[in-house]
């Protein structure tokens, strides 16, 4: 027996350390996109390690998980994602990483709007079902992400409860000043200067909240492309209507876009920025940024 005491004591002595370094350490909240990771810095700022699986300027939908991601959801205390069906991929990651924590979906209790076809009918959407996940677009919804957000981060962390909520609110304060600005700059728009041909339909929310009608070239998913006929019919309805620009998405395929504008005889404005954040650095970094972005240059190329 006193030939094992030492082992027992070097034994407990290990975990101790292992437990002190562990408290030590900021817990590590991964999330599935770029939105999400801006929401977490804006809401946790210093609390936390904030890791992000997808880099700034990548297409979410078309999204394949690296070996890598399995490791950072397996060490993660706290897994952020969008919801309504936006990380197809993200159940079988989170599976394969064994990970057991808490996943808190930013879109929980949103009511979505459904998808509507592109061109005709014929355009049906598979990528999501019939439901849009792209519901940031309207900027009250995100008022909503991040009430759930600190829910989330107040369990994890409630021993800086006070200073979450402190947070919490003054971030919810800026989002709803930018509602406000997009709200006045694009009713600022005529009737007939209101419609929006853009290169994927992640933009209905946008439209529902602030009075555009928007017209996708493509569907839900940014891997889902018109035919011909469904292109030549787009064509005519811009002519037609005099719609005066096709918007580019950052993450989506440009060619599309500027074939039509340039058969159509329209311009082509500066990028939107929808399914992601913009490179480190420019306006367009954080939600908020981007959010401003788009009203003003849709603001600018429609009026």
């Amino acid at each position: 027996m006193h030939r094992l005491l030492p082992l027992f004591v070097a034994f407990f002595a290990a975990l101790s350390g292992l437990s002190a370094r562990a408290a030590d350490e900021k817990p590590l909240v991964v999330s599935t996109n770029t939105i999400a990771h801006d929401l977490v810095q804006q809401v946790a700022g210093d609390f936390v390690r904030a890791q992000c699986l997808l880099p700034a300027g990548s297409d979410p939908h078309g999204y394949e998980p690296k070996p890598a991601d399995i490791r950072h959801v397996a060490r993660a205390d706290l897994v952020v994602v969008n919801g309504l069906g936006f990380e197809s991929w993200i159940a079988k990651l989170v599976a394969n990483s064994g990970f057991k924590g808490p996943v808190v979906t930013l879109a929980a209790g949103i009511t979505p709007l459904t998808g509507a076809c592109t061109a005709d009918h014929d355009h049906a959407h598979h990528h999501h079902g019939d439901i849009d996940p792209h519901a940031w677009q309207d900027v009250r919804n995100v008022i909503r992400y991040v009430e759930n957000l600190r829910l989330a981060l107040v369990a994890l962390l409630p021993e800086h409860t006070a200073a979450l909520n402190t947070r919490a609110a003054a971030y919810t304060a800026e989002l709803n000043a930018v509602h406000d600005h997009v709200t006045k700059t694009l009713s600022a728009l005529p009737e007939d200067r209101r419609k929006l041909v853009t290169s994927h339909d992640a933009l209905a929310y946008l439209g529902h909240a602030y009075g555009l009608t928007i017209v996708p070239i493509a569907g839900l998913s940014t891997e889902q492309e018109p035919n011909a006929r469904q292109l030549a019919q787009l064509i005519r309805r811009i002519r037609a209507e005099k719609v005066p620009a096709v918007f580019i998405e950052s993450t989506s395929n440009p060619k599309l876009a500027r074939l039509l504008a340039d058969e159509a005889g329209v311009v082509v404005p500066p990028s939107l920025y929808t399914d992601s954040v913009g490179p480190a650095g420019s306006p367009v970094d954080t939600y908020l940024g981007m959010m401003r972005h788009n009203a003003d240059t849709i603001a600018a190329a429609l009026r």
